[in-house]
């Protein structure tokens, strides 16, 4: 078993009165959200996810809030300092929980790049993922430069991947994060992306939490594309327990194994058919036995296994599979 307690903030950005920010705006920022973070700290999350560009303010013209000028966004990412991350540190030391904070940030050579950055309990910095497809506009306008890894970061809860916003549309990143065979997807975005998160849940075998700037939901996923949990449309806020410690396997060849299974396990196995899919999810509650060796007791294979057998069965045929 490895329950991981898991938040995701959301929230209307601060708004200004003229297109530039302040020190005192800034001030501002940092309360807006430190306070919309306070309210999930009674769950005792693991993982506080925030949205992408969460502390870049918004102009409130008419008839509604505008972004910045280009001009104005760039001067607040070189700008702004410290002074977000530091309390988001203060947050994650005190609670001890990890914290994200999607941002622009000043590279060392002056660069700016469009950054995750997992927050460690002890307030440094846990991992670093840069954007790898950046928007045209931010491209021409604001000269970000991308990033060119995935990321597969081992936190003490497991093995945690990131994307941001864009990038979801890219099948070239997807199969790139499928290779580190994540645990967990964090994605913090400005769009939704639609059945885009159901997607990269199933295809990479992972949770999958979305953290997204309103008036659109924040989700978790499980890795059968299933969404588990999500955001109201009254307040931008969701935590949920959700357990790691879990195999994916077909239902053919396995149903009478997993009848076994559970009539040995009972209640510290759980098998969770999503339906339509043809896969179940086999979830350990047990401290003593983790999901891969119980199913690997009743000779299970795994559903990717089990995949990778229909096609070179195939190929032993000489048919060949186009990619």
């Amino acid at each position: 078993m490895q329950n991981v307690t898991v938040s995701a903030v959301s929230g209307h950005p601060v708004q200004l009165a003229e297109p530039r920010v302040t020190d005192a705006d800034l001030t501002r920022v940092v309360d807006h959200w430190t306070d919309r973070i306070s309210r999930v700290l009674p769950d005792r999350p693991d993982l506080v996810v925030l949205p992408e560009m969460f502390d870049r303010p918004q102009v409130n013209g008419q008839p509604g809030p505008t972004q910045l000028p280009i001009e104005a966004r760039e001067e607040f990412a070189r700008g702004k300092g410290s002074r977000v991350r530091d309390a988001l540190a203060e947050i994650a030391v005190t609670h001890h929980t990890y914290v994200t904070y999607p941002s622009y940030r000043v590279d060392d050579d002056g660069a700016l790049v469009n950054a995750l950055e997992f927050i460690g309990r002890d307030g440094g910095t846990a991992a670093v993922y840069d954007k790898i497809v950046p928007t045209l506009g931010e491209q021409a306008g604001l000269g970000i430069r991308p990033g060119d890894t995935v990321l597969a970061a081992d936190l003490d809860f497991g093995r945690v991947s990131g994307i941001i916003c864009f990038d979801l549309n890219f099948e070239q990143v997807r199969a790139a994060v499928a290779q580190v065979q994540p645990r967990l997807i964090v994605f913090p975005s400005a769009y939704h992306g639609g059945l885009m998160q159901n997607y990269w849940a199933l295809s990479c075998r992972s949770f999958f939490v979305g953290a997204v700037n309103p008036p659109n939901r924040s989700a978790i996923i499980d890795p059968t594309g299933q969404e588990v949990a999500s955001t109201s449309t009254y307040d931008w806020l969701i935590t949920r327990t959700i357990n790691l410690d879990y195999t994916l396997v077909h239902l053919d060849n396995n149903r009478e194994k997993l009848l076994q299974l559970k009539q040995k396990y009972g209640p510290e196995v759980q098998i969770h058919d999503p339906g339509l899919v043809g896969m179940v999810i086999v979830y350990s509650h047990s401290d003593a036995v983790d999901s891969a060796t119980m199913v690997a007791e009743f000779e299970m294979q795994v559903l990717d296994a089990y995949f990778a057998d229909s096609t070179a069965h195939l190929a032993e045929r000489g048919v060949r599979v186009p990619r």
